[in-house]
């Protein structure tokens, strides 16, 4: 109970604190893993992280706090079915204590701006939402905040 109640507590920190950091190579995988594997509900396979990480490692970004890797993005992008260069949010985790203070937008900023700057015309990602969840309510506002255009399916 007392560990539960530890990951949700707010930790208390300056937003200079945040150190953001490129995919610098393989020693940066497993901290990747590590932060998908806890935090979402997706099973992915080491194969996976390496498709994007390789192919895009300009791509991915890690927020870190004294040390600790506390969040990552990790897109790709490429050609599309109808002609358009685009760039795709794969992953994007910002662990439970450091929510809401910014550091996913400025994940996905940092993403975004290489994609534009590679000549992507827009960037999609798909947002799986579980109803009266508290993790759909934080993709939500990080949805509206990012101006993305919502597409229900």
């Amino acid at each position: 109970m007392e560990q539960v109640q530890e990951k949700q507590r707010k930790e208390e920190f300056d937003a200079s604190e945040i150190e953001y950091v490129s995919y610098g190579g393989e020693h940066h995988l497993p901290l990747i893993m590590n932060l998908v594997d806890q935090e979402l509900s997706e099973p992915y396979s080491i194969f996976t992280y390496r498709y994007f990480v390789y192919l895009w490692p300009q791509l991915s970004f890690m927020a870190f706090h004294k040390g600790k890797c506390v969040g990552t993005v990790v897109c790709k992008m490429g050609d599309h079915r109808d002609s358009k260069f685009r760039g795709y949010i794969a992953m994007l985790v910002v662990i439970k204590p450091y929510r809401g203070r910014g550091i996913a937008t400025e994940l996905v900023t940092r993403s975004i701006q290489v994609m534009m700057e590679s000549g992507c015309k827009e960037v999609y990602r798909i947002l799986i939402v579980v109803p009266f969840s508290s993790y759909s309510s934080q993709c939500s506002i990080i949805h509206e905040k990012s101006q993305f255009t919502k597409k229900v399916y």
